[in-house]
């Protein structure tokens, strides 16, 4: 007689990859998880979408104490995973999304310097098309926290990463139906001898001028006592 196949089981094989991806972190590398990833039983995307949800939830207990190398080790182990085959390519930028959303705007500088030394990874064949619109979305958020005012660097250097990974014939980046401010109108002289450009300037020049001399006209002659 023909042996049933193993029926998968969710919460012993997230049981058994959380403690997995733990062993996994302290050791710095994905071996345990491939190893485990191999016996347990289940299809391919069952497994995957099992490991997806563990990594969040051994995240989850991270940031009870925060410590930005801890984050970014799971988050360099989650790239492995996929690298490997045994993970979703879009883990790496929810575990991102859940970091950059939990903390403070002077630990998410950190982070953001990460994002920013793997733009390689990110524009590389296995994890463009899958975090791209993760990534955006990502950026955008920490922008709406910022201010513009306050945080112009930070704000500069996630513009210049956007731009850095997005090709200029990103379709978020143009405008595909032609839509246009017809309310902002611009006037301009046609001639040159009809411009006014530099003469206000230049009037202005010299009130200051006889304001700063002392010179004072009718009117601003003093009162009688």
């Amino acid at each position: 007689a023909k042996m049933s196949p193993s029926v998968f089981n969710f919460i012993d094989a997230k049981n058994k990859f959380t403690a997995s991806a733990r062993h996994a972190l302290s050791g710095k590398s994905s071996k345990p998880l491939i190893s485990i990833f191999n016996q347990i039983p289940g299809n391919e995307t069952e497994k995957k979408t099992t490991l997806d949800q563990a990594l969040r939830g051994v995240l989850g207990d991270l940031i009870q104490k925060p410590s930005c190398d801890d984050y970014l080790s799971l988050i360099y182990l989650s790239i492995d995973a996929v690298t490997e085959g045994i993970c979703s390519a879009t883990t790496p930028f929810v575990l991102l999304g859940d970091v950059l959303d939990c903390l403070p705007l002077d630990l998410c500088d950190k982070i953001f310097s990460f994002v920013e030394e793997n733009v390689s990874t990110w524009k590389s064949n296995s994890f463009y098309t899958a975090g791209k619109n993760y990534l955006l979305r990502m950026c955008n958020d920490l922008l709406r926290r910022l201010s513009k005012s306050q945080n112009t660097v930070f704000c500069g250097r996630i513009q210049l990463f956007l731009a850095r990974l997005f090709p200029l014939s990103e379709k978020s980046g143009l405008n595909l139906q032609s839509q246009f401010n017809l309310d902002n109108i611009t006037v301009f002289n046609k001639n040159e001898q009809e411009s006014t450009l530099g003469q206000k300037s230049t009037e202005e020049k010299e009130d200051g001028m006889e304001v700063e001399e002392g010179e004072m006209g009718e009117d601003d002659a003093p009162a009688p006592w």
